[in-house]
């Protein structure tokens, strides 16, 4: 059996704001939790579950092994970890730009990018888009003349709204 405790941080943080008192275990909660053998090993016996246990964190062990070896890397290390700050931030991220049609950029005049774009793409739509708020698409209905679309997320291919569940 084994006793964890889990920290409520959420309902904390919601009760400071509200200036309430918070007592240092006031949103702990103390759960006790059963190990047991996987499925598909339970059939085995306590020393062959130990066994099979050690011998696949050696295959992981041997596998990371390898990668590091095949990428020119070499472990950390437990006093590499203990070492660093925990609240810094990496100078670079894998992380690539959002695409734009998720991008909340506004121009001077607090319009989108998009709605500028077409703007000036399409003058005849400019002051129908005039008054067009970024992000309230699904609540404008905004007439282009003929041939010409703008879809945006919420907006079915023919303008109308889409309902949750319903395919655009």
């Amino acid at each position: 059996m084994l006793r964890g405790t889990w920290f409520d941080r959420g309902a904390e943080y919601k009760a400071r704001q509200r200036g309430e008192t918070v007592l240092a275990r006031q949103f702990a909660t103390s759960y006790d939790v059963k190990l047991t053998q996987l499925p598909c090993l339970q059939h085995l016996t306590r020393s062959q579950h130990q066994a099979e246990i050690r011998r696949m964190v050696k295959d992981i062990e041997e596998q990371a092994k390898a990668v590091n070896l095949a990428k020119g890397r070499t472990p950390m290390g437990v006093a590499a970890i203990l070492k660093q700050d925990p609240h810094s931030r990496p100078a670079t991220t894998d992380r690539s730009p959002a695409p734009l049609s998720m991008r909340r950029q506004e121009d001077g005049d607090g319009v989108s990018r998009e709605v500028s774009r077409v703007r000036r793409r399409v003058p005849s739509c400019a002051e129908r888009l005039k008054n067009v708020r970024p992000h309230s698409w699904r609540c404008s209905l905004v007439v282009f003349p003929a041939g010409v679309a703008l879809q945006r997320p919420g907006l079915s291919g023919d303008g109308l709204p889409v309902r949750s569940g319903q395919a655009t």
